[in-house]
């Protein structure tokens, strides 16, 4: 995006399981239980160990951490947040966020053979959420209340019965994407058949037949695209929706009538890879509703003007960064951050025409950015899922980015998708999907 050389951060990567090893020895169930870590840095060795949790010798109800093995420590905040730090390597005490729920869907998150997850969408509320699959199908199930009472409680796995979901098959091949409307008791879905469908998306009332799943029929087919749909967006309550396409166009859509109100082409008809709506931004240049940023195959960044359906700015091409394969707007801090397809985030103050704040990107060749999330609150975090299956949260402060912390409990299969939803002041959760078709949750 910018000419500016990236900063890299550092990888700590954990057992998945360590928050189950140390309740296992806290309930006496084991005596002690070891654990794996390893660090990375660039152009440093790697850094390999492990960690051994045991009881305290007098304190029999404290699990203590120590090091058999390698450069690096495992310690407890006090607010239950496990912090690996390695000393080699500078890393300093960087938290390790166990999910707080694991969903499985119990046909296709078969570990064997899992059916990859390639749509996602949280409902605003957070009372369901949808997921959608190569075969042109898309899932929905209910969201369950946590049991978490810290930190370190192991997560919680979760398998909706086949008759507590609903399912629908909109499209004749991959389902693309997918977003709920504002009421979140309707469904938005796009295909690589270059369609997109409007679904209900009431969950299924309790029903005595715990082998059948109810079935949701599209209500709206929208057809305008010529090539397969890449991202969507919600405008305002929802009467509107955009979609973007390979086939270089946006696409603005009045939902009751299902006519394309507005179709802007990008710079060169370039393939749009990613969208999102300003939002309350900059009121000279950027207006809720009405400008759109768009990723373009060559990594550039559109803005797109609904008003004077035109494109009126665009970022200069990046030269070896692959696509803006993901955007995310934070309308508070008043940043843009852009994910390419190898690797890189860069950051924008978006009231300065796009000027670069920063960038950043993690290992010597960065895996692919699939998605990122802003959190809210006084401090930008942004959350972010890659292609190597090592999702983290990375924070902006005056002296550069940094991890804020690494979202463990995957075992290396791409994460593609991230939502971000509000619980209550101070507090988020944050989702992923990933390619073992298992739907994680944290609580920050």
């Amino acid at each position: 995006m910018s000419s500016m050389e990236p900063i890299t951060l550092p990888v700590v990567t954990i057992d998945p399981t360590f928050t189950t090893s140390i309740q296992e020895v806290q309930s006496g169930l084991v005596p002690t239980e070891k654990i794996w870590i390893s660090c990375y840095k660039a152009s440093q060795p790697s850094v390999h160990g492990k960690i051994q949790a045991e009881l305290h010798a007098r304190n029999r109800s404290l699990v203590v951490t120590n090091t058999i093995e390698g450069d690096l420590t495992l310690s407890r905040a006090d607010n239950g947040t496990y912090l690996v730090s390695c000393d080699s390597l500078g890393i300093q005490k960087t938290p390790v966020l166990p999910p707080i729920q694991e969903y499985y869907d119990i046909e296709r998150s078969n570990p064997q053979k899992p059916q990859r997850i390639t749509a996602f969408d949280v409902s605003p509320d957070s009372s369901r959420f949808a997921t959608g699959f190569l075969d042109g199908s898309v899932f929905l199930y209910p969201i369950t209340s946590s049991t978490s009472k810290s930190r370190s409680d192991p997560s919680q796995k979760i398998t909706p019965s086949i008759a507590a979901r609903a399912v629908s098959r909109p499209h004749l091949s991959t389902t693309t994407s997918l977003q709920f409307f504002p009421s979140s008791h309707v469904l938005l879905s796009a295909g690589a058949d270059f369609c997109l469908s409007i679904l209900p998306a009431d969950l299924p009332e309790p029903s005595s037949n715990m082998n059948s799943s109810t079935r949701l029929t599209p209500v709206r087919t929208l057809r305008a695209h010529s090539r397969p749909v890449t991202a969507t967006a919600m405008i305002g309550p929802g009467r509107n929706i955009l979609s973007a396409s390979l086939d270089g166009s946006l696409k603005l859509w009045d939902v009751p009538s299902s006519a394309v109100l507005t179709s802007i082409s990008s710079a060169s008809s370039q393939p749009i890879l990613s969208v999102t709506p300003a939002a309350a931004s900059d009121p000279q240049t950027m207006i809720e509703g009405t400008t759109v940023f768009g990723g373009l195959q060559d990594g550039s960044v559109q803005l797109f003007d609904l008003r004077t359906q035109t494109a009126v700015e665009q970022t200069p091409a990046t030269v070896g960064r692959g696509g803006a394969s993901a955007l995310a707007h934070s309308a508070s801090h008043n940043l843009l951050a852009v994910g390419s397809s190898k690797g890189h985030i860069s950051i924008h103050d978006i009231r300065s025409t796009f000027a670069p704040v920063t960038s950043l990107r993690r290992g010597e060749v960065g895996a692919g950015i699939e998605e990122l999330a802003f959190l809210g609150g006084d401090e930008a975090q942004l959350a972010v899922t890659t292609s190597d299956g090592l999702p983290y949260l990375a924070k902006f402060l005056s002296g550069g980015p940094e991890v804020a912390g690494e979202l463990v409990g995957g075992d290396c299969d791409p994460v593609r998708f991230v939502r971000v939803r509000k619980v209550e002041p101070g507090v988020w959760d944050v989702w992923s999907a990933a390619d073992d078709a298992i739907v994680r949750r944290w609580r920050l």
